[in-house]
């Protein structure tokens, strides 16, 4: 049995409809199964599985985020109104058979499941699922797109998404005149650069219980609340935006994030909405004078391969995570799971950055990590396994395409 913590009084759950499930990459009061929700109706619930916590070699530091934004989003919503339970428990089906000991035999609702496995095993278990609109592009227009496509070309995906949704558009041409600005922003930082500096995320007494269940100081670096991550994107918009695009491609002892955002790991659990995201990054450069091409760089990030990526996890299948044309066979290097293990100074302080916040860039993670694991020969699915454990914003769709 497992614990429950939440639980309103006797007779509370009289009257109540539905069971709402929040998983916890699901942490929007506006989008999913929340979107309706009615706290004289519904009772709410989030699942701490045993399997989620202790299941793999996850780093602490991704462990401590989820379970803390979770639990400071349950509290959120009790403090709204709603009968929130947030449940332990050794599997999330157990879990949910708890919530109907609790609430009684209701219809427990979900928005549409992020991957493939909890999609068939929830489907299985008989909830009732709701669109998945964490996404700009519902899974069956991105079908629609695909189906015509002779090759996936994230680029026509993301011409066809700015004429879709009206975003830095003037008529029927983009603004400045040219679709991507790419080509500007591979430069390298000037010497003697300096970077600004970033924000610090205070612990409160959740984010200390959290803590203290995994036996694990984490760092400030990643807010857990959603007033945290706004916080974040106001900080990026304002300090850092602008010098984005340049500098976005490289790679630099000096400094661990340069000017990228830092907005991933809230775009994927809920906290932050991409629609509210690129409206920021537009309103700047509309009303204050961020330039084009970082802007445009930004958004092309979200509306462009943040939305292909997701689209084509689920056009390719659940199949496709067993792919290995190149049949690779290499168990995981062991520098992977600890910097020690190597004298490569450019992996080793790649790897350090990842030990130490569960984060680095796109391209520490495709030109040096994952460069390095095809050119070893080592196995896809060991190295995705890898990644999906060890990175703050990692999920089964981010990682498999």
């Amino acid at each position: 049995m497992g614990k429950t913590f939440g639980t309103a009084p006797k007779g509370v759950n009289v009257g109540k409809q539905r069971i709402l499930y929040i998983p916890h990459d699901h942490l929007n009061r506006a989008f999913g199964v929340l979107k309706d929700a009615d706290p004289e109706l519904d009772t709410v619930v989030f699942v701490e599985s045993q399997r989620m916590v202790t299941g793999r070699q996850w780093h602490k530091e991704r462990l401590f985020f989820l379970l803390s934004s979770a639990r400071h989003f349950a509290r959120e919503l009790q403090e709204a109104g709603f009968t929130t339970h947030y449940i332990q428990a050794p599997t999330t089906l157990d879990g949910l058979a708890q919530a109907r000991n609790l609430v009684g035999d209701l219809p427990i609702h979900c928005a549409e499941p992020s991957s493939h496995r909890q999609f068939a095993q929830l489907k299985e278990a008989g909830l009732v699922f709701h669109q998945n609109d964490f996404f700009l592009t519902p899974r069956p227009l991105f079908m629609q797109w695909a189906e015509k496509q002779k090759s996936y070309v994230m680029e026509n995906f993301y011409r066809a998404q700015r004429v879709r949704l009206n975003i830095l558009m003037q008529g029927a041409d983009p603004v400045g005149g040219r679709w991507n600005f790419d080509a500007d922003n591979r430069l390298p930082p000037p010497k003697n650069y300096t970077w600004p500096a970033y924000l610090d995320h205070e612990r409160d007494a959740i984010d200390q219980k959290v803590a203290e269940q995994l036996g694990f100081q984490p760092t400030n670096t990643w807010a857990t609340t959603r007033e945290g991550a706004l916080r974040q994107l106001e900080f990026f918009v304002s300090t850092h935006l602008s010098g984005f695009g340049p500098y976005e491609d490289a790679i630099t002892k000096e400094n661990w994030a340069l000017h990228h955002s830092l907005l991933s790991p809230y775009l994927n659990n809920g906290l932050l909405h991409a629609e509210e995201v690129v409206a920021a990054a537009v309103s700047a450069f509309e009303t204050q004078g961020a330039p084009i091409g970082s802007v445009e760089a930004f958004v092309r990030q979200i509306i462009g391969w943040r939305e292909y990526i997701n689209g084509m996890y689920w056009f390719l299948g659940e199949d496709y995570r067993k792919e290995n044309q190149l049949g690779a066979t290499r168990k995981l290097l062991p520098l992977f799971r600890d910097s020690s293990k190597t004298k490569m100074n450019c992996v080793k302080s790649v790897v350090q950055d990842v030990e130490q916040r569960s984060w680095t860039h796109h391209i520490p993670r495709l030109m040096v990590l994952s460069n390095l694991a095809l050119t070893t020969g080592v196995n896809p699915q060991e190295f995705l396994d890898w990644m999906r454990e060890q990175f703050i914003d990692a999920t089964d769709w981010v990682m498999v395409p």
